[in-house]
């Protein structure tokens, strides 16, 4: 993933941790265009373990387990009363727990 994502940021904090540059020849910002890479044999892509699993019939995937910072994902929506952010915000309360910033009611304020 580029530089800045949430996972590429764990990924560049636990390389740097250990003393790791790894050598990116190639990087995408979706995860099927990752995967895809990754099964032409054009290198190893970083997923995180829930997208990896929808690529088990055709990579292999080895988790990473001694990294101490976790991956955080955010929401984010055009401002608007949209039915569905309304509802993914909802969900997201009810799921996560605690406040979503940008209003519940999708507006973004």
């Amino acid at each position: 993933m580029p530089p800045g994502t949430g996972l590429r940021t764990v990924f560049d904090q636990a390389c740097a941790a250990r003393g790791i540059d790894p050598v990116i020849a190639l990087q995408a910002g979706a995860a099927d265009a990752v995967a895809d890479l990754a099964a032409r044999g054009l290198g190893v892509g970083i997923l995180s373990e829930s997208m990896a699993a929808g690529y088990r019939d055709r990579l292999t995937a080895r988790l990473i387990e001694d990294v101490d910072t976790p991956a955080l994902l955010s929401p984010v929506w055009r401002p608007g009363q949209a039915p569905a952010v309304r509802e993914l915000v909802a969900h997201a309360r009810r799921a996560f727990g605690g406040q979503t910033p940008g209003g519940a009611d999708g507006s973004g304020r």
